[in-house]
């Protein structure tokens, strides 16, 4: 009886150790299916990411040959446009050439933003430890007349030692842009530019947000969601020449250089809207805490 039960364990145990052998072989032959998956998706991630950069390239020097071949030709439409105007007496025909004068400076000015983009697609930045205070001042007295002809008061309130980790030609390059939108939606009845900054903490380290604002048109939800995306054009001036839909796009652009991020917000219209975007701080810059 006792020879008999011990039979049975044996047999168990052996069937348990079969069924466990069973069981780690499969398990190994679907890892190993599974490593070779993995490592066909990698191969396969790496080869769309080359394509991927590839056409990203052929589109930037598509832009820029687009944009030269047709900047070419631009320059003496524009220069002579207005001789000829001046040689001109017939109010119609002046009236058309006006008309042709303010085509053609629209299209520099999309050829200039096309370029401005693409070129942002294949150049590196390269980041110093800028003075954001003196950046923001001297932006302002460079606007000086633009904001006195369209009764616009400035508020900066960013403080003195206050700096930014940046390459300072395509921060006063988004600058450009952010601020020429700020005045435009305020032409009609003036108003209130305010810069402020401060430190926040992102997963790579110190940031600092930066913000502009402005007392103009303001924007809706559905604006804000499209504002950054190529050739968009909020309502109000989707049908006029200033804008070419490309400014904020560049904007947004050049802060993700920077590794940072750009943002929007408004309380509907009238209501003026902000602008905020973050730029890297300089590593033992400030004394206050978080």
């Amino acid at each position: 009886m006792a020879n008999s039960n011990e039979n049975g364990l044996q047999e168990v145990s052996q069937d348990k150790d079969k069924k466990i052998n069973d069981l780690e072989e499969k398990l190994y032959e679907t890892e190993k299916k599974l490593n070779e998956l993995n490592k066909n998706l990698e191969n396969r991630v790496i080869e769309r990411t080359v394509e991927v950069n590839k056409l990203l390239r052929d589109k930037n020097r598509f832009i820029d040959n687009l944009s030269h071949d047709l900047g070419t030709p631009l320059t003496p439409i524009i220069s002579l446009l207005p001789a000829i105007k001046e040689k001109i007496d017939d109010p119609k025909t002046i009236e058309i050439i006006d008309i042709c004068i303010r085509n053609a400076e629209y299209i520099k000015r999309v050829v200039n933003n096309a370029r401005e983009l693409a070129e942002l697609g294949t150049t590196d930045l390269f980041l110093k430890k800028e003075n954001l205070f003196e950046i923001i001042d001297k932006l302002n007295k460079k606007y000086q007349s633009v904001f006195k002809s369209y009764n616009i008061s400035v508020e900066n309130l960013i403080e003195k030692d206050v700096f930014v980790k940046t390459d300072k030609s395509r921060i006063i390059q988004l600058l450009d842009h952010i601020v020429s939108n700020a005045v435009y939606s305020m032409t009609q009845k003036g108003g209130k530019l305010s810069f402020n900054s401060k430190i926040v903490k992102t997963d790579k380290g110190p940031f600092i947000q930066i913000s502009i604002k402005d007392t103009g048109v303001g924007l809706e939800r559905e604006q804000i969601d499209h504002l950054f995306d190529e050739f968009y054009k909020t309502d109000d001036s989707r049908h006029k020449l200033d804008s070419t839909g490309l400014g904020l796009t560049i904007c947004k652009r050049i802060v993700e250089k920077h590794g940072g991020k750009i943002w929007a917000d408004s309380h509907g219209k009238d209501k003026g809207t902000k602008l905020l975007f973050l730029l890297p701080s300089p590593e033992i810059v400030y004394n206050r805490s978080f």
